[in-house]
């Protein structure tokens, strides 16, 4: 299910808005953590988002700018937002076309009054690799910093291009950004600098192929392996710890993010099903790749020794909004469980030995629905619904889990 599906299913109307507020403000009180304006810290940062509201989650969009504004208090910090709205779904008599904001501290929830920077007028197309490579470096060029972050704030769909969408998905075009399209929209070349960490406000996107594709583009990557509330994270939770103190290691800010987005959804709306996120140390998924990729070629081995446990291990496995996006840690362990091979299993056991080092931290909501989570999903068809174009990206060609796909019960 998309943001946009969870969206329609829990707002409209009035309720849509009350809801929205009740996001922003926090219904308990007592867990809405209080900032000092000021902020601590020697350390500089560039927060850029990319907030492609050129589709249904439009309505969204004002809600996480204000939450930004409301915690924007260290001068150590920049976040800076390239905003993309369409008639189509802006509030009618809002601004249309793309805009260039500097996020500036603010208590009104109503309005944004926000620093613009740039107003870059219609036509801009930010389903194109090119328009975020281009904002990408403008940020940097007009706010250096000694550490960036990038949050993608849109549509997901892992590393599928089902109805045409990978991430950040324009419906003024109906483009999107492929995932093997992210490393040179991020990082082009090897003198531009490495991102401390990527986040994807995005369903669907944490998964292996995902990570393993930005490897070399960001050092810690922050997602969910399910599709979360059209609402996204709450950014004035999320940017809390940032902005009280700047000198916060990347990894230790990556995952209070985790914390922050689990806990707030956790303690506000705790019906909802689909919470979950992760945070990923992108140095540690070579390692991983390897224990996959004898892991599938031990299943190439002995596939026909276990059609019935391999086919139940995939289909009783934890998935997600796409049936075919398992998680890895569990499936694997399924395999093992089910076989009862030992040489299946000790492949299992390094795999997630790997997965281990690789996953700093993960939670997720307290239900049935994704309690088999455990940070990294990895798309697991059957055979005769294996997608070709899998093979486009890194982790195919860097594992034999593609042959396996192709030959899996």
């Amino acid at each position: 299910m998309t943001k946009a599906m969870e969206r329609r299913l829990r707002t409209g109307g009035s309720i849509g808005l009350l809801l929205m507020l009740l996001l922003f403000t926090g219904c308990c009180t007592q867990n809405v953590r209080r900032i000092t304006p000021g902020g601590r810290g020697t350390i500089t940062w560039t927060v850029m988002v990319y907030l492609n509201a050129a589709n249904d989650l439009d309505i969204f969009s004002d809600l996480n700018v204000n939450q930004m504004e409301s915690v924007m208090t260290n001068p150590n910090v920049k976040i800076v937002v390239q905003w993309k709205r369409i008639a189509a779904y802006a509030p009618q008599g809002s601004w249309t076309g793309t805009r260039r904001y500097l996020i500036r501290y603010d208590t009104d929830n109503e309005a944004i009054n926000s620093q613009l920077l740039e107003d870059m007028g219609q036509g801009v197309d930010m389903g194109n690799p090119a328009t975020l490579r281009e904002f990408i470096r403008w940020a940097r060029a007009h706010y250096p910093a000694d550490r960036y972050a990038l949050i993608l704030w849109n549509h997901g769909s892992g590393w599928r291009t089902r109805a045409t969408r990978a991430v950040s998905f324009d419906d003024e075009y109906g483009s999107s950004i492929k995932v093997w399209e992210l490393p040179t929209a991020i990082r082009p070349t090897s003198s531009d600098p490495v991102l401390d960490v990527l986040l994807f406000d995005a369903s669907l996107m944490q998964m292996l192929e995902v990570a393993y594709e930005c490897r070399y583009v960001a050092r810690y990557i922050v997602g969910s392996e399910e599709s979360p509330p059209g609402e996204g994270y709450p950014y004035h939770r999320i940017l809390f710890a940032l902005m009280d103190n700047s000198d916060i290691p990347p990894a230790e800010w990556a995952k209070d993010v985790v914390r922050q987005f689990v806990s707030f959804y956790q303690q506000e709306f705790p019906s909802y099903y689909n919470i979950t996120q992760s945070v990923v140390d992108a140095s540690k998924l070579e390692a991983v790749a390897n224990a996959l990729d004898n892991l599938a070629g031990t299943l190439l081995e002995r596939r026909t020794l276990y059609v019935n446990a391999l086919r139940n291990a995939r289909l009783n496995a934890q998935a997600y909004a796409y049936s075919e996006y398992k998680d890895l840690w569990h499936v694997a362990q399924l395999m093992k469980e089910y076989t009862g091979d030992g040489q299946i299993g000790m492949r299992v056991d390094a795999l997630q030995a790997a997965l281990r080092q690789a996953i700093l931290y993960e939670a997720h909501a307290n239900n049935n629905r994704v309690r088999n989570s455990h940070g990294l999903s990895i798309y697991y068809p059957n055979a005769g619904d294996y997608l070709g174009r899998y093979g486009n990206l890194a982790l195919a060609r860097a594992t034999r889990w593609d042959e396996w796909l192709q030959q899996a019960p």
